[in-house]
């Protein structure tokens, strides 16, 4: 799996070493704030937490190498057969996206947040990533990033059971709303029964592919 997901990224993962030395300035500035940011919380969050985001988000982690090309495929296909929008983000690319702040739903951005997220995974870990992911992300409505982590569990994060972590990091799919409704609860069970699942070998096929859809 590790082989075949690092040469179907061979050749980004070339273009992203070749701009990590002659790209512009707008880029390694983005490189920049990322690094900077991962250094800071990179073990902000304690390791069940860490492990709750990548059953959640990205399964396929430990062997990809920033980009998961078998979720893009994926994506592409389902969005050409069925017209349905699918995700193929993976850990690294979401928090690129919340550093940069870029959401448009373009090609080129796109490609902007994979050789970035590249160009990351080659100059620091994939859990410090992932840690400041969580530590800067949004959960909902008046919880964010480490903050509204510490305001769910208290300031010893290292005290939280795996499970109750997967149970908050499953908010990243279905943020918290200013007034939560039956349907945002009951999207929200559904999902964390199917994470349970998928993390105790129990789930079904559909299970398994609702659950392990990464977002966009």
């Amino acid at each position: 799996m590790s082989i075949i997901l690092w040469v179907l990224a061979a050749p980004l993962s070339i273009i992203s070493l070749l701009l990590g030395r002659f790209g512009s300035a707008s880029l390694h500035s983005d490189l920049e704030n990322c690094l900077k940011l991962a250094i800071r919380f990179g073990e902000s969050v304690p390791g069940a937490f860490v492990d709750a985001l990548f059953l959640a988000e990205d399964h396929r982690n430990k062997f990809h190498p920033g980009v998961d090309f078998l979720a893009v495929s994926r994506a592409v296909w389902v969005r050409v057969r069925l017209g349905q929008v699918q995700g193929a983000s993976t850990i690294e690319q979401q928090f690129v996206r919340v550093v940069t702040n870029r959401h448009e739903r373009t090609v080129r951005r796109k490609i902007r947040e994979q050789i970035l997220a590249l160009m990351l995974v080659q100059r620091i870990s994939k859990r410090h990533i992932a840690s400041a992911y969580l530590a800067i992300a949004f959960y909902g409505s008046g919880s964010v990033g480490l903050d509204g982590l510490q305001h769910k569990f208290g300031k010893d994060l290292s005290k939280v059971p795996f499970y109750q972590a997967l149970g908050f990091v499953a908010q990243l799919k279905y943020p918290r709303p200013i007034r939560p409704t039956k349907e945002w609860n009951a999207k929200l069970a559904t999902r964390k029964e199917a994470l349970r699942n998928l993390r105790d070998g129990t789930a079904n096929k559909r299970l398994q592919r609702d659950a392990a859809l990464p977002r966009t």
